[in-house]
């Protein structure tokens, strides 16, 4: 008897002590609980140097663009890029390809 009226006087102890527990789990472990930021810390790390990639590529292509413009037009570089498409050359020139 003695133990049923301890059970029945600290229940809302342990109800405040288990929901407590549920919070606990959950921030550690939920969608967005500190697990979760770790993650994202590692995706925006990531995703920070994909981006410098693709801002160098831009720049490449950028380049390539500029001067194939008729206002400044690079003769060396049409020279190469019309040699790449029609893969054209004279008739003493040895032409070496590099794999890019």
């Amino acid at each position: 008897m003695q133990k049923l009226w301890r059970i029945r006087k600290s229940w809302p102890v342990l109800a405040i002590g288990v929901f407590y527990i549920y919070l606990t789990f959950h921030a550690l472990s939920g969608s967005q609980g500190l697990m979760s930021w770790v993650d994202y810390e590692n995706d925006i790390a990531r995703y920070n140097s994909e981006l410098s990639e693709l801002r160098s590529t831009k720049k490449q292509i950028e380049f390539q663009i500029e001067s194939l413009r008729a206002d400044n037009l690079n003769r060396d570089y049409l020279d190469i890029r019309s040699r790449e498409s029609v893969f054209l050359s004279h008739p003493n020139e040895v032409t070496i390809w590099l794999d890019p």
